[in-house]
């Protein structure tokens, strides 16, 4: 079971659970435990805690995990401030008060100044907790990751703050260093924690610092250590340089990660959330969803309990549901990575930005130009869209002063109809918008120049412009390139899925009242779902992506 599944798994729960309220009789009196188990769902998170005495290099090795370098790091011990790290669309700090006012937002940038000593002696400043939001892929998939104050730091509410955080401990990791490897603060806080963590690693950081020979000296002196206080619960020990492993990631250097001993961190990180705490959660949701739908009648409830059945069946076998999309593998997997963060359609985009800059001037023309006025008499005004797009820009003056010329045309044209002077088919009533013209004027260009960029591109798994179908579909026929096409495709299936997964979070977000913790993605995704599926509004709608194309 990889992370992706684990989330299939939890949405599949979701929709057992809502299939069940609906049938379920006493609503009033029972919709309290349904929505206790969506909530449950929905606050699900793997809380990793960074621990260790100051100057350790914590931050450092949470840097090196992200791959960003966002944490301030230095040998100054921090004040008594949590730092919380967990996904957000975009990069974003939020401060949390102790006197009870409102949190604020701060630029990430200014970190250091509310959770480091230097900046914030003595936490004068009064900052509870500290929330960083990063577009972290790891994060994405359900890590929340707790850089604590350091332990047996001279100030002495740090290592207070950090024991209080012990039973919020889902796993704990345990930074020590090969200068001075595991002091008694550390043992201390170490045989304290792993009394309610549900799992622990300890990190020796900057190996760089220690030869080879030396490492696996310090490395077998740690466990050796462990053992007097924690017995056969021997916690896995990983050898790192926090420092080797960022360059490493901002290099994109595979062997230096390798290296660095970060890799394998990691690896071991997501087995954990991946494997045996998902099984263990899962199987948990599923003994209470069970218990729950005993109370159903009987038709409802024995089928309900069958559907339970078969995925508790899946979850152990760690088998996707049927009919569920597959995760990409080879060229699909960097597609995956290619459209992480993307807007909506290029194609889209650059349609309304030329429709604006269009309609911006013309309707300056409409509203004090004569000939302007008769021109667009005479080709019939705007189809009945773009007239409502000239309505938001323009004035009801302009509108009073341009529109008189092809009213009174248009009257003209239906009294010699009424008279038997034209045809009664009302075929003259035919748009030429000018508008229009320009969408597909517009529409061609830009996918000339995308499949232009194409044929340039350098690395063609890093090239994926966002489409929506109707363009996608018009990218393709235009295309002679079937590798090309073959990468876009698989582009565009990674996207969907991706945002599908948005789109089921804030859906179990939302029942178990937890709308708080959806991300800016999570909140967005159904109206870029249907502009991915039928393009723009303000483009599509004037009729289906133009047969031409």
């Amino acid at each position: 079971m990889d992370l992706k599944e684990y989330e299939r798994f939890k949405f599949d729960l979701a929709n057992l659970v809502r299939a069940a309220e609906l049938v379920a009789p006493d609503k009033e009196e029972s919709s309290g435990r349904w929505r206790d188990l969506l909530t449950r769902l929905a606050e699900d998170r793997f809380t990793v805690v960074v621990a260790g005495r100051f100057s350790r290099g914590k931050s450092s090795l949470m840097n090196a995990v992200l791959g960003v370098d966002r944490l301030p790091t230095g040998v100054v011990p921090l004040t008594s401030v949590i730092t919380y790290v967990r996904y957000g669309t975009s990069e974003q700090l939020v401060l949390a008060y102790k006197n009870g006012l409102l949190p604020e937002e701060a630029r990430l940038e200014d970190l250091a100044a509310y959770v480091t000593e230097h900046g914030n002696p003595g936490n004068v400043k009064g900052i509870r907790c500290a929330e960083i939001q990063l577009p972290v892929e790891i994060l994405r998939r359900g890590f929340f990751f707790v850089d604590t104050p350091g332990l047996g730091s001279a100030i002495f509410e740090n290592t207070q703050t950090t024991e209080r955080f012990i039973p919020e401990i889902d796993m704990l990791i345990l930074v020590t260093g090969f200068e001075s490897p595991l002091s008694e603060d550390e043992l201390r806080f170490l045989q304290q924690a792993s009394a309610t963590a549900r799992a622990v690693f300890i990190v020796i950081n900057k190996q760089d610092l220690a030869p080879p020979l030396a490492r696996e000296e310090v490395v077998e002196y740690i466990k050796a250590k462990v053992r007097t206080v924690l017995g056969a619960r021997l916690p896995r020990v990983f050898s790192v340089s926090a420092r080797d492993g960022l360059a490493a990631k901002r290099a994109n250097d595979a062997a230096a990660l390798r290296n660095s001993g970060i890799q394998d961190l990691e690896t071991a990180l997501v087995d954990l959330l991946a494997h045996e705490r998902a099984r263990l959660f899962l199987s948990s949701m599923c003994d209470r969803v069970g218990a729950e739908l005993d109370g159903l009648p009987e038709k409802d409830g024995s089928d309900l309990a069958s559907r339970l059945r078969d995925l508790t069946g899946r979850i152990g076998a760690g088998s996707p549901s049927e009919g569920q999309w597959t995760a990409s593998g080879g060229k699909g997997r960097a597609a995956e990575v290619a459209v992480r963060r993307t807007g909506g359609c290029e194609v889209c985009r650059g349609v309304l930005d030329e429709q604006f800059r269009f309609l911006a001037k013309y309707q300056v023309e409409l509203s004090k130009n004569a000939r302007t006025w008769e021109e667009h008499a005479e080709q019939g005004g705007f189809c009945p869209m773009h007239t409502w797009h000239y309505e938001q820009i323009t004035s009801l003056r302009g509108v009073c002063i341009a529109y008189p010329p092809l009213l009174v045309r248009t009257g003209a044209r239906l009294r010699s109809l009424a008279a038997g002077e034209s045809s009664t088919d009302c075929q003259w009533i035919a748009f030429r918008c000018p508008v229009c013209r320009l969408q597909q004027a517009t529409e061609g260009r830009l996918i000339d120049s995308i499949l232009a960029r194409a044929a340039e591109a350098v690395d063609r798994e890093a090239f994926s412009p966002p489409l929506c179908l109707p363009h996608l579909k018009a990218v393709l026929k235009h295309s002679k390139d079937s590798s090309l096409n073959q990468h876009l495709l698989l582009c565009e299936a990674a996207r969907l899925e991706r945002i599908a997964e948005d789109m089921q979070r804030y859906a179990v977000k939302h029942d178990g009242l937890r709308r708080n913790l959806a991300s800016e993605e999570e909140r967005t995704a159904s109206l870029r779902a249907l502009e991915m599926l039928a393009g723009h509004r303000n483009v599509s709608a004037v009729a289906t992506i133009r047969d031409h194309l």
